[in-house]
């Protein structure tokens, strides 16, 4: 610990004690020569009493938990005055007025070194203690002398001595006989807060017949605790003490030297009074706290400012007279220069009067040669020479010459050896010092600690004072100010070097002192360091608290400084100026403006605060090391201890500063002061909170000084003082730091506490309040009405934002640790914000919005607040009204658990009150919130599922109470025309039933009803499950839905199919399911539909013949595929949406992309172990799909077939779309001799159009995915028809056909039966696709690929015949051919100046993943994933890829028979062009960028998790600070990081002698003296110049 500096003792105060030592030792002169009378032999032998006053010592906190025979000593050690002996005889006690001199002298004479601070010698103090004994007996009345020697091996004390209050009447009748007492003390019987003796070690004998005289027995006592091993005995008189240490009431202690005893009174009839079985624990005094403190901060301030004023006043310095004659000569040189500014100026005036200028014209005329006359003017300037003028300007010259030559250079010089006097003082007193000497002129690097003279140091700090007085004065000479502050810095720099801890308030003292705005150049003189400083703490400290203090005597030191009456040298001009007065938040005027200039501006002190290393200071106070090691768990509890007492008198000296910059003008620095008495008590907290967790789990034995319980105590005192210090400062703004208080660590006693003081924030004596008060009687006047009243009166006469601040602070004390719930202060709470937010007429217009947020926040943290607020809400509805919508609009439902009863409380609201009552709204808003998916923990349901099934029976009674009845076929209508629906839609989202309508709709479709194992995959059917539907007829409770499928009302089918036995079974649902399912389309409920079809079709994947040969369900899904993209929807959320898609032409809604999110769902689901399999569910909805006319000219099938091609080419299952594609293909071409398709077709023949295809057109840009299915599925037929092999075979040997006489030649011997067309060769086909598919697409690079396979391929092997060229060529030697061709090179180019600057880009990646990640990417796509972007390495490789396919392209010589491929250059991959000339199908899968596709599919599929999870709102956990210990330790280290940089101290420059010794040898040396002279010279040579 930090060493702390004794102050020097006062001589007055020496004084006195030596007259009181004189005096004490004459009493004891005088008492002991008096004779001694005769005693009673039965009472008392005649021998005198010995009574020693032994010192108290002071052990280290860490020495206060080991042994106390401990040898080792800590540096903290601090020990109390020499010990005072003071021998009383019997005799003297029985005379009161001699008694209570004699021992009021005795304890007096030791009051002040009581106080001082010095080191603890290690001896370990021994003393004896010559006590008599007494014992009586009732029967005998004997009485027996005993006398006993006790000896203590460990430093004593007397903390207190008893003062007895009893009256002078009184004193000669209450006589209390001595107790008889052993040698010894029973430890075990000796505990108890209250420090009780136990009766069995004690007799007590009452004699009101005789006189005993008093025996004052003296035991050991603890570090801090006042304890006595031995009963204080009444004295028969009343005596005086004068207190060495304050009481310190200590508790439970287990060991005999801890036990301690309440002060007796003379009512008892007994020695001591009986202790409770249970007691209070009472926490520590102020007074009693100081003992964990280092000082007595805020009472040295004082102390060190009279020291300072000692020194402060120099004004008869010799460096004060310099500076005063360099100040006056700078001030006649700026005179004189202002004089002569004045010349110069009269100067100019007379040369412009110097010369008169004239204007003057000349007019020529003449006569040219053609006899014309001409005339020309011209005009010029004459100018005329005053001689006058010339003669004034001469003497105005004359003059200004003599000014410069004599007044102007007499100043300068005289201004320049003022100065140079100056610096020679300064360096005289730096160079005669031995030790200023090394630091500043020499500048040696000094490893150990100077030693410097007092005088020397006197001396320097004098120097200080006194250019410290010059910045307290006006100075307008800029050039000596900068001079005054040179010095200063010097100086200063030198005392930070040689000086000690005292000379820093000094320095400080001296800036506070100062002008505002001195804050600028004087921050680096204020340099405190605890880190390595022995006095750290104590500087710290101490500074502080002189800074926050008020600063005495500044109007006198600043007298200089004071402004001139400004009234009177106002001008008449200035009369209509308006003068503007600075108004605080309450319209109070904040300062007197005649003072005002006296005061430090906030800067100034907000810089200096900044000086303080409040982060060092917190390091050291919780046992942070330099290298950042931190562990609460190891500290001790005397340490918690220290570390509490210490803040609290951290928190006192910050609070100093509340009070002493309560001004408007320091707003911003109260905040910081605030804002660092909230990091105090954050830090403590948290280290309280990690102490005290380690101790009760790991459940370590509280062996030492303190309880937990008593720690707990005192964390609260000091949690509460803090808090009372904020709440002076008002209309400050630093109650918002109140809300950020800690009160999790907290005791539920000092909550409730607190929460009633914050009621009180207008009363007076709040801290007298605070004393009285008791847990239990604060709730129950927390409870009263009238209280509540005046508490709500108080909130409408304090600011907006103060009221704000005090409501977020009662929603911040609910929360607490898990462990330590107060349900009863959380309704406490919760009621109050919402009267004050909601009830009360006179706050509820400031308070609503801030009151429904903190309700929302309390209700994050105890969702069973929501309970309370409902239950008050019922009885206020009339009062609140519809503002409770805003209320539970907000609140956390999804995290509620609501109940039975509170459920027949909506369900009343929702059934008799109207669809426009706030009852009706408010019940359609809270089901609504509720969590009607799985739990946080995503195991289970948040909500019982019988719950699921109230409430859909409940939104169905509702549904048929307010719509069934209602003419609203025109809503649901499917005659409604597009015309009629666009203009109604607006209307109809207005009107109370069709918000309700949509209200309901969304309710049934996210309640989980299927079955009652919801944490599975809803739908898919598993062997486990013995879960069996009701069936619709059989259960009572069913039959309102029984009544609403048969009227046919769309809501109740819905539900029948998703709660009983129609949707759970094959048969059911095709018997009956299915015209449900057809009555919801056709209501264009399609959201609805899509929900259906989730939970039936994983039950129909293994047989799913019986929906695919079922017309009836066939029909409803083309009818679902055609209503979303042209009929109105039944739910009005997608009203706007419908609009919008009819104005821009989008072909599908947003049911489709719901529908295609379920699709790419079920494929997922099904490919897990167990399940169907992909291919069962693309096989399945490929024959839906396919199975309408004209399917692939349908938008809304090609968007939901595009994305079926992409999972199964992820997938690896295109052969599952081909085989059934390919048999359509055929049939349209009339292969199977179906002649109806055939004759559908051959309108396109007969007609020449091209041959048909499901890929209409050459190529599609929006469909690739698909295109890429079907040309692959068109090439497999090319192929096993041979026709391409025919066309080859003809090209090759007839070298003069075309493509199309190769083509017909190929059909009439292949005997085809339909002629294709040209358009349809897969060349061309590739060649097109390639060109118009996005550059980004992921198929790109296969596309072409499959173009490249057929342009370089080179025939004849497989005839038979020699290997020859590539044909490729051949098909593009048409105009219309080679034009494409020349377009596909132009494309290739685009597509790689796109990669070119895509792979410039940077990868991003989802929050908390890096690029690491990447490489696992592909196994799990939930957890990681990357975002919609392509890595930059793929970008470069298929920039290389395009590059070599632009040389394949443009190269003529790949299409020549003698191609020798190992001579080609590296670019143009002749090993992957080998490949492509052979042949080789095998698809080039690394440039395909697969996390794309991955990354689609999931947001695909995401839309409909999100959903189908019905999570409304996102869970979010509670603002409050999370009190997890280890969260706790981050919160400190994350805390200590942000800080204020302090500003560097002032460099240290070497002083050099203004005017250089001259050498002796220059007076004889002839050469040396040249030298000296010769630079001198030069300088006079070129000034002359």
């Amino acid at each position: 610990m930090a060493e702390v500096a004794r102050p020097k003792k006062p001589r007055q105060t020496a004084k006195g004690q030596d007259k009181k030592k004189k005096g004490t030792t004459d009493i004891k002169k005088k008492e002991n020569s008096r004779p001694e009378p005769e005693l009673n032999q039965e009472l008392i032998s005649s021998q005198p009493t010995k009574v020693e006053f032994s010192t108290v010592g002071h052990k280290s906190q860490n020495e206060a938990v080991s042994k106390p025979n401990t040898e080792e000593q800590s540096e903290d050690y601090q020990l109390l005055p020499t010990s005072m002996v003071a021998e009383v005889p019997v005799e003297i006690l029985h005379e009161p007025e001699l008694c209570t001199k004699t021992a009021s002298i005795a304890i007096d004479e030791s009051d002040f070194d009581s106080k001082q601070l010095i080191a603890l010698d290690g001896e370990q103090k021994q003393f004896q203690l010559n006590q008599t004994k007494l014992n009586s007996d009732k029967s005998s009345n004997l009485h027996q002398q005993v006398s006993e020697n006790i000896k203590v091996t460990e430093a004593l004390g007397l903390p207190c001595s008893s003062k007895t209050a009893s009256d002078d009447s009184k004193q000669n009748v209450s006589v209390i006989e001595p107790t008889v007492y052993g040698s010894s003390v029973d430890h075990e019987n000796i505990s108890s807060q209250k420090g009780g003796v136990n009766k069995k070690e004690k007799e007590t004998i009452v004699r009101k017949d005789k006189k005993n005289p008093a025996i004052l027995i003296l035991g050991e006592r603890e570090v801090v605790g006042m304890d006595l091993q031995k009963p204080v005995v009444n004295l028969p008189v009343q005596l005086t003490f004068a207190r060495l240490y304050p009481d310190l009431p200590i508790e439970d202690k287990r060991d005999s030297r801890t036990a301690s005893v309440k002060q007796v009174s003379p009512h008892f009839q007994t020695l001591y009074p009986e202790v409770p079985c249970e007691s209070e624990i009472v926490p520590f005094s102020k007074e009693e706290l100081k003992i964990f403190a280092l000082g007595s901060w805020i009472e040295n301030v004082d102390t060190y400012t009279e020291e300072f004023l000692s020194v402060a006043n120099q004004d008869k310095n010799d460096l004060y007279e310099l500076l005063m004659n360099y100040g006056r000569c700078r001030k006649q040189l700026q005179l004189a220069a202002a004089e002569q500014q004045t010349m110069i100026c009269n100067y100019i005036s007379i040369e412009q009067r110097l010369w008169t200028f004239k204007e003057e014209q000349l007019t020529i005329q003449g006569v040219c040669a053609d006899q014309a006359k001409v005339s020309a003017y011209y005009r010029f300037q004459t100018v005329e020479m005053n001689n006058l003028v010339l003669g004034e300007l001469k003497r105005a010259l004359d003059i200004k010459a003599d000014h410069l030559h004599q007044t102007m250079a007499l100043h300068a010089y005289t201004s320049v050896v003022s100065r140079l006097q100056v610096e020679s003082y300064i360096y005289r007193l730096l160079n005669n010092s031995p030790t200023f000497r090394a630091v500043a002129v020499l500048q040696k690097q000094v490893n150990q600690e100077l030693d410097c003279s007092y005088s020397d140091l006197q001396l320097l700090k004098e120097s200080i004072s006194v250019l410290f007085s010059f910045t307290r004065r006006i100075i307008e000479d800029n050039q000596f100010h900068s001079d005054i502050l040179l010095w200063l810095q010097k100086l200063v720099a030198v005392l930070h070097s040689v000086g000690s801890s005292a000379d820093l308030l000094f320095l400080l003292n001296h800036v506070l002192r100062c002008p505002a705005g001195a804050s600028k150049w004087a921050a680096p003189f204020i340099q405190i360091e605890v880190f390595n400083n022995s006095a750290g703490i104590f500087l710290f400290m101490q500074a502080l608290a002189l800074l926050l203090s008020p600063i005495k005597f500044r109007s006198e030191f600043l007298m200089n400084m004071k402004p001139c009456d400004q009234k009177s040298q106002s001008t008449p001009t200035e009369k209509g100026v308006q003068n503007w007065t600075l108004v605080d938040e309450a319209g109070e005027e904040d300062e007197d403006p005649d003072t005002s200039w006296l005061l430090l501006s906030e800067d100034d002190l907000i810089i200096l605060l900044s000086q303080f290393p409040f982060d060092e200071l917190f390091k050291q106070l919780l046992g942070i090391t330099i290298k950042g090691e931190y562990c609460p768990e190891k500290s001790t509890c005397h340490q918690m201890m220290k570390i509490i007492g210490f803040a609290s008198s951290l928190v006192e000296i910050l609070a100093l500063g509340l009070e002493t910059f309560n001004r408007a003008r320091y707003r911003q620095l109260v905040k910081r002061i605030g804002q660092m008495i909230r990091r105090t008590i954050c830090y403590v907290s948290d280290h309280w909170a990690q102490f005290s967790t380690f101790h009760k789990e790991h459940g370590v034995e509280m062996d030492q000084f303190y309880s937990l319980e008593k720690l707990q105590v005192e964390f609260d005192e000091l949690f509460l003082r803090a808090v009372l210090h904020v709440l002076k400062a008002k209309r400050l703004g630093i109650w918002l730091f109140m809300s950020e208080m800690p009160f999790e660590t907290l005791s539920k006693q000092m909550i409730w506490k607190l929460f009633y003081i914050l009621h009180c924030v207008e009363c007076e004596n709040i801290e007298g309040l605070c004393a009285k008060l008791h847990s239990d009687e604060c709730k129950i006047k927390l409870k009263d009405p009238e209280h509540k009243e005046k508490f709500e009166q108080c909130l409408s006469n304090i600011t907006s934002s103060e009221g704000i601040c005090l409501l977020t602070t009662f929603a911040h004390m609910t929360h607490s640790k898990k462990e330590n719930v107060d349900q009863e202060f959380v309704k406490i709470v919760a009621l109050e914000i919402y009267e004050v937010a909601y009830v009360s007429p006179s706050t509820r217009e400031s308070f609503s919005k801030v009151g429904r947020e903190l309700l929302a926040t309390i209700s994050t943290a105890h969702p069973h607040a929501i309970s309370i607020l409902l239950d008050r809400v019922q009885e206020t509805i009339d009062k609140v009204g519809m503002v409770s919508l805003y209320l539970f609009k907000e609140l956390p439902l999804h995290l509620w658990k609501i109940t039975s009863a509170e459920m027949s409380v909506i369900r009343g609201w929702l059934l008799n009150h109207n669809l426009s009552t706030a009852e009706n709204k408010l019940a359609c808003i809270i089901l609504e919130g509720l969590n009607w998916g799985l739990d946080e923990q995503q195991t289970k349901l948040a909500l019982d599922p019988s719950l699921h099934t109230e409430v859909a029976l409940m939104v169905l009674e509702a549904y048929q109470k307010y719509l069934t009845d209602k003419p609203y076929s025109g809503f649901i209508s499917e005659s409604l025309k597009q015309v009629s629906y666009l203009a109604n839609v607006v209307r109809l989202t207005q009107t109370p039933e069709a918000l309700f309508n949509h209200w309901a709709w969304e309710l049934v479709i996210r309640l989980k009803l299927r079955s009652n194992c919801p944490c599975s995959d809803q739908g898919w059917p598993t062997s486990n499950n013995s879960f069996t539907a009701p069936e619709m007829n059989e259960s009572p409770a069913l039959h309102p839905l029984f009544k609403a499928v048969k009227s046919g009302i769309p809501i109740g089918c819905y539900l029948a199919l998703s709660m009983t036995s129609i949707g759970h079974s094959v048969d059911m649902f095709c018997s009956e399911g299915i015209s449900l399912l057809e009555v919801l389309v056709q209501s264009k409920y399609l959201k609805a539909v899509v929900h259906v079809l989730d939970e039936i079709l994983p039950i129909f994947y293994p047989c799913q013949y019986y929906l695919l040969k079922n017309e009836q369900f066939l029909s409803s899904l083309q009818l679902f595929l055609q209503a979303d993209s042209v009929v109105p929807q039944g739910m009005t959320q997608q009203m706007t949406h419908r609009v919008a898609q009819h104005l821009i032409g989008i072909s599908y809604g947003e049911n489709i992309k719901l529908l295609n999110s379920m699709i790419q769902t079920h494929l997922v689901e099904s490919s897990k172990p167990g399940r169907v399999g992909i291919a069962d569910v693309l096989e399945f909805w490929i024959q839906v799909f396919t199975n309408q006319h004209l399917w692939h000219r349908d938008k809304t099938v090609m968007f939901l077939m595009d994305n079926l091609c992409k999972t199964a080419f992820l997938h690896q299952q295109e052969d599952c779309l081909q085989k059934t594609l390919y048999q359509q293909h055929k049939h349209a071409l009339g292969y199977h001799s179906d002649r109806g398709l055939l004759t559908s077709f051959m309108s396109w023949m007969i007609a020449g159009n091209i041959t048909p295809s499901f890929v209409e057109g050459n190529a599609t840009a929006t469909e690739v995915w698909f295109s890429w299915i079907i040309f692959n599925m068109e090439a497999i037929f090319e192929e096993d028809s041979q026709l391409r092999r025919y066309m080859e075979l003809e090209l090759i040997n007839n070298s003069s056909f075309t493509p199309d006489q190769a083509l017909k030649k190929a059909q009439s011997h292949l005997k085809l039966p339909v002629v294709p067309s040209i358009q349809r060769l897969m060349i061309y086909r590739w060649a097109h696709q390639a060109l118009v598919t996005p550059s980004d697409h992921p198929l790109l690079p296969l596309i072409w690929q499959k173009f490249f396979v057929l342009y370089l391929r080179r025939p004849g092997p497989e005839f038979g015949l020699p290997v020859s060229g590539c044909i490729g060529k051949r098909y593009f030697h048409s105009t219309s051919h080679s034009t494409l061709l020349k377009e596909m090179k132009k494309r290739l180019v685009e597509i790689a100046d796109f990669h070119h600057e895509a792979g410039k880009a940077l990868r991003i990646w989802k929050k908390g993943h890096s690029s690491e990640d990447a490489s696992s990417a592909d196994e799990n796509l939930v957890i990681q994933r990357p975002e919609s972007m392509t890595s930059p390495e793929l970008h470069r490789e298929l920039l290389r890829l395009f590059h070599v396919f632009t040389f394949w392209l443009e190269d003529i010589n790949l299409q020549k028979n003698d191609l020798y491929l190992p001579s080609l250059p590296v670019q143009y991959d002749a090993h992957r062009l080998a490949k492509v000339m052979q042949n080789q199908q095998d698809l080039w899968t690394e440039y395909v960028d697969s996390e794309r596709i991955k990354h689609e599919l999931h947001e695909t599929t995401n839309l409909w998790i999100q959903l189908h999870s019905a999570l409304s709102v996102t869970y979010r956990t509670s603002s409050f600070n999370n009190s997890n210990p280890l969260s706790a330790k981050d919160q400190i280290y994350n805390d200590l990081k942000t800080r204020n940089v302090p500003v560097p101290a002032v460099p240290l420059q070497r002083v050099k002698a203004p005017v250089p010794d001259i050498v002796c040898s220059s007076l004889t040396d002839k050469k040396a003296a040249i030298e000296l002279v010769w630079h001198y010279l030069n300088i006079l040579q070129q000034q002359a110049k």
